[in-house]
């Protein structure tokens, strides 16, 4: 009997108790409480023609999509590997006659040809919402105000908010040789100032440093003689002022020019921060779909959260002989015991 373990491909791993229970408790969480909030569940499908699968936002993603031959059609399928750009198809689609303002949510499984920096892990669960309709301060601040509830009703706090502008960029970016484009923006995803200023692109290397404390830096930005820094300004104030009302504890930062993520953001972007173990546990901004649509969301990545939590403590165990009435079962169950039949 051949008892060597089975190998599974670089970056997937099996889920094991308890931490898949702690997935499944977490996911069920996360979904009831954006529900609450009149986000609608959708479930995209795993795969779908990459065609459609690499529009719009999804497009940002194609170097992370696994393609494989459809054995049903001339066509390839892609395996998704990020669940925004399939949120805006339906939105656009099956949806697009629903009312908007649109709130939908959502939660599943990615997949992606490579893992990210440091990470290993290829395999990933996402769970989300996405607004359709509009990205103005009011739909921006709604988004984040949720994803921090949803967060900090799970003891994840205090929470960051870096909120970011990457479209500046682009903007600073046409007035520098085109052929030197890509070189800026990989210095500006390293934060090499030094290559910045040996570029030429000083203004850039400047903006770069406006990074902080969001109101001092909103300050900076709208002194700035630059009009589309001035509009970053003007939209990251009326951010801050929406999302003040909501009265969520969290901290908020800028760090203009961040260009993590999948680069399909236009206007404001944010990465949400937990405090304690200074790591990164969602994304979102402001984009557009394929159908020129408005719309903001948030990524939480959830096995990076359950990495860093501890783990829940199991119920007590009442052991039941076998035939006993599920009745009775049942009423242990709701006062906290796990039964066992035995």
């Amino acid at each position: 009997m051949n008892t060597a373990p089975a190998l599974l491909p670089s970056g997937l791993m099996d889920v094991l108790p308890p931490l898949a229970g702690s997935e499944f408790r977490s996911v069920h969480h996360f979904l009831k409480t954006f529900m609450a909030f009149g986000y609608a569940p959708v479930i995209p499908p795993l795969a779908e023609y990459a065609e459609s699968l690499l529009a719009g936002a999804g497009e940002a993603t194609s170097h992370h999509v696994f393609r494989v031959a459809d054995p049903l059609s001339p066509q390839l399928l892609g395996f998704r590997a990020d669940m925004t750009g399939q949120l805006a198809r339906i939105a656009s689609t099956s949806l697009s006659g629903s009312a908007r303002p649109l709130r939908l949510c959502y939660a599943g499984y990615t997949l992606r040809t490579t893992a990210e920096a440091l990470k290993t892990r290829r395999q990933h669960t996402q769970v989300g919402i996405e607004y359709f309709g509009a990205a103005d301060a009011r739909a921006t601040a709604e988004v984040l105000a949720i994803a921090a509830h949803a967060l900090a009703s799970m003891q994840i706090a205090p929470l960051t908010i870096d909120l970011h502008y990457p479209s500046v960029l682009e903007a600073l970016l046409t007035e520098q040789p085109e052929g030197q484009h890509a070189a800026i923006r990989e210095a500006v995803r390293l934060k090499d100032h030094a290559r910045l200023h040996a570029l030429g692109a000083t203004q850039i290397a400047e903006m770069m440093r406006h990074a902080g404390p969001a109101e001092l830096v909103v300050k900076k930005l709208a002194a700035s003689p630059h009009a589309a820094v001035q509009k970053a300004a003007t939209d990251l104030q009326a951010l801050l002022q929406a999302f003040a009302g909501y009265g969520v504890s969290a901290t908020l930062t800028v760090d203009l020019l961040d260009l993590s993520g999948y680069g399909y953001y236009h206007g404001i972007g944010y990465a949400l921060y937990w405090n304690a173990p200074g790591i990164e546990v969602g994304r979102g901004g402001c984009y557009r779909t394929a159908a020129g649509e408005q719309a903001v969301g948030f990524t939480l990545y959830l096995n990076d959260l359950l990495d860093h939590l501890p783990p829940e403590a199991a119920g007590p165990i009442k052991r039941l002989p076998h035939g006993t009435p599920m009745a009775e079962a049942e009423a242990l169950q709701k006062q906290g015991f796990v039964t066992v039949y035995e």
